[in-house]
Order: structure tokens, then sequence, then C-alpha cells
């Protein structure tokens, strides 16, 4: 039997139908941040060629693209000028920032940052140096690293001076001039350790 138009049945059946077109896709969004969330906290963050390709420079830095030793492909980060040149304005150097649920899911946590990286091709670079930023580190966040000969990953540790991180921006900057300051940067991966005391906001 049909329904008629102004059967009480047909309103609450299609209130139903109308329902369940808003909630499934509710709810299959709300699974997926859940599980991506999820993904971070358990396997952390590897930012691969993908995302280095479009990392972010300031004054001073330039990047490239070469092949690695793997067979594909990495970014070069050539430093044009010093860190700290007071002809250029301060920044993070070449680095990527956290997207908004990264930083939701690390915020107020012990961070361990592995760089795997190597001297770029032609390049006699030792050293690199190493940044992590956020409200409350600036440009005294740098540290400088000797580049591994055995392609061991540099690892450093950020202690997060807030809870409520407005950004972090992990980032690089190859201790010498020209050619001799080119590094190639493979992958960073960022892993979640204990939480911490963080400052006041």
């Amino acid at each position: 039997m049909l329904l008629r138009l102004n059967d009480p049945a047909f309103y609450t059946i299609g209130l139903l139908l109308a329902a369940a077109m808003i909630f499934s896709p509710l709810m299959i969004a709300y699974r997926q941040q859940a599980d991506g969330t999820r993904n971070i906290i358990d396997s952390g963050i590897v930012a691969g060629f993908d995302r280095l390709q479009s990392l972010v420079v300031g004054q001073g830095i330039v990047t490239s693209v070469t092949v690695n030793d793997r067979g594909g492909q990495s970014a070069v980060i050539l430093a044009e000028n010093r860190l700290g040149d007071p002809l250029i304005v301060p920044s993070a150097g070449a680095f990527i920032p956290l997207t908004r649920r990264e930083l939701e899911v690390m915020q107020g946590h012990r961070l361990q940052i592995h760089y795997e990286l190597a001297a770029a091709p032609g390049s006699s670079a030792e050293q690199v140096h190493i940044g992590v930023f956020q409200r409350g580190i600036g440009q005294n966040g740098w540290q400088l690293m000797d580049i591994p000969d055995d392609g061991e990953p540099i690892s450093v540790t950020l202690n997060p001076p807030q809870c409520e991180a407005e950004y972090i921006f992990i980032g690089l900057w190859p201790a010498g001039l020209g050619e001799a300051g080119a590094v190639r940067l493979d992958t960073i991966r960022i892993e979640r350790r204990e939480p911490v005391e963080c400052g006041d906001p």
C-alpha cells in the first residue's frame, strides 16, 4: 500500500532518511579524524618528499630537488647566507609547519625529532643548524650538529615551553656559505613522547 502525502509514516520515514544522509558523512569524517589522530600518536609524523618538496623557506635559503641513494627524490637546502646574517630577516630557515591536527596531538608533550640528511651532491657540508620553534622559542632555538657519516639520523628533543602551541616549525639551516652549505634532506620524523609541565601561555 502506497503512503499518502499526509500519512504520518511518510514524514517519519522521510525524516529518518534525511537524518541518515546527514549523520553518515559526519560519522565517517569523525572516524577518519580519530584514525588520523591515533596514527599520529602511534606512528608519529613522517615528512617525506611529498611534503618536503613544499618546504617553507626564509631569506638566505633556497631549495631544489635531487635523486637520493635509494633512487627516490629528496629536497636540497642551500644556504646563501649564514645563520644570523644581520642583512636578512631572522627565520626558521627551511622548515615544515605542523598542521592544526598535528599541533593538537603533539602540544603539551616532549617531542623527538629525527632528521635524515646528508651533504648534498657536490657539497662538502659537515654541519647543519637544526631548529624546532614555537612561541617562546626564538632564534636561540638553533642547535649546530655534525652531519653523520654513517647515514644515521640526527635526533633532537624539544621540551615545549607552552602547552598550547600556536605553531611548531621544524627546520634546518646548513652551516656554510654557497655550495659548501648544501644538504640533502630525505625525511623528517616527529615522535610524541611523555607529557611535560609547560609554562603559562
